[in-house]
């Protein structure tokens, strides 16, 4: 179902998956632990690509497993990386699906490219972190998801929820990657998300 493929960003070449469809793109970021396969190990991008969005799962730099040639966690390389995939494989502006520290590059690609809409799997935020001061350029619908067993702070993503007006929806008994707990209820509310705005 999905292609492989190269990019590069800075010097640092990284592999891809992608799906080609007649649906909004939708950009899936991993965690900082995970790869863009996770998200089809998973089960998640799967249903995505099936019902007929164009969709690209790939491996960021910001990543400590993924299959590039150089890491880096500098926020701006990654955000450059992200807007290359969307360029090349996707076109036009994306939904952003942003698990932990990529629901972190997901705000700031939203606030300096812009975005459909933004799904945050439990983003990895610090109270001083720098991209609250750009929550403002944000204009898009936004939902975030968490578990109730998450080690980020729950106050930290009410405040987020409250600057974005995003819903908050805390899945009872799933860790933080609640995606990886409950595959099939993250499905479901990515899913009601993507169709609601499209």
């Amino acid at each position: 179902m999905f292609d492989e493929a190269l990019y590069g960003v800075n010097n640092i070449e990284c592999k891809t998956l992608y799906a080609a469809g007649s649906r909004a793109p939708v950009l899936f970021l991993h965690g900082y632990s995970f790869t863009g396969t996770t998200w089809v190990e998973a089960g998640i991008a799967g249903p995505i690509a099936e019902a007929g969005y164009r969709v690209a799962m790939p491996d960021m730099p910001y990543g400590r497993r993924t299959e590039c040639t150089k890491h880096t966690r500098d926020t701006m390389i990654n955000v450059k990386a992200a807007r290359r995939i969307v360029e090349r494989f996707l076109g036009g502006t994306p939904f952003i699906v942003g698990a932990s520290l990529g629901g972190r590059i997901a705000l700031y690609y939203a606030a300096i490219h812009g975005t459909r809409g933004l799904l945050l799997a439990s983003p990895a935020l610090k109270s001083e972190d720098p991209v609250w001061s750009l929550l403002g350029k944000i204009n898009a619908p936004a939902l975030i998801v968490r578990g109730s067993r998450d080690f980020i702070p729950v106050r930290v993503h009410r405040r987020l929820a409250d600057r974005l007006g995003a819903e908050l929806v805390v899945y009872e008994g799933a860790g933080h990657a609640m995606y990886l707990d409950m595959p099939g209820r993250f499905v479901a509310d990515l899913r009601r998300f993507l169709e609601g705005r499209e």
